[in-house]
């Protein structure tokens, strides 16, 4: 009964469960000291769950930009893309209308967190991808326009898309072993 009465007082409290938490009279005491514990250590976890799904809506809006720039008009990304010279022509226009939004499907994808793990898994290999490219263009001696973010990038130079390239892929490769961490929704 006294136990019960401990209870009410603090509804948050549970009773010990082992003999180390007891006082004189050999009644369990509460435990209050690793509810505190807890209760700290979730809020840890919210403030750093918050900043993950920041990052993931942060990244969605880059590649939602991204993929709209491109899917809005597909003929200047299929141009863009033969610039390379890496691919034939019919395959660069297969890709212009395809890859935006394979860009989009999966940016979504990280923000409502369908199929998370695969849009993250694509999201790093079209990264990996145009990284690669963009550095055989450059040793081949190819000055190129990338397309990527339409007018905004046609000025940058191979150093600043490079740079780009690396933060975003980090930041997605970051997110993909965060992930493995955190609880699933």
């Amino acid at each position: 009964m006294a136990q019960e009465e401990q209870m009410n007082q603090m509804p948050n409290a549970e009773p010990a469960r082992s003999a180390s938490h007891s006082d004189a009279g050999g009644r369990p005491t509460l435990n209050v000291e690793s509810l505190a514990a807890a209760n700290t250590s979730n809020v840890k976890h919210q403030k750093s769950y918050i900043l993950w799904r920041v990052l993931d809506f942060v990244l969605a809006g880059v590649f939602i930009f991204a993929g709209v720039t491109k899917a809005i008009d597909p003929v200047q990304f299929a141009s863009d893309i033969d610039n390379f010279k890496l691919l034939p022509w019919p395959v660069s226009v297969a890709l212009a209308f395809y890859l935006p939004w394979l860009e989009i499907f999966c940016a979504l994808g990280l923000v409502f967190r369908l199929l998370y793990r695969g849009a993250l898994t694509l999201l790093i290999t079209l990264m990996v991808v145009f990284t690669f490219a963009i550095t055989a263009a450059k040793v081949r001696g190819l000055d190129i326009t990338c397309g990527c973010f339409g007018h905004a990038s046609q000025h940058w130079s191979f150093p600043s898309h490079l740079a780009t390239n690396v933060v975003i892929l980090a930041a997605l490769l970051s997110l993909s072993f965060s992930s493995r961490l955190r609880k699933p929704l």
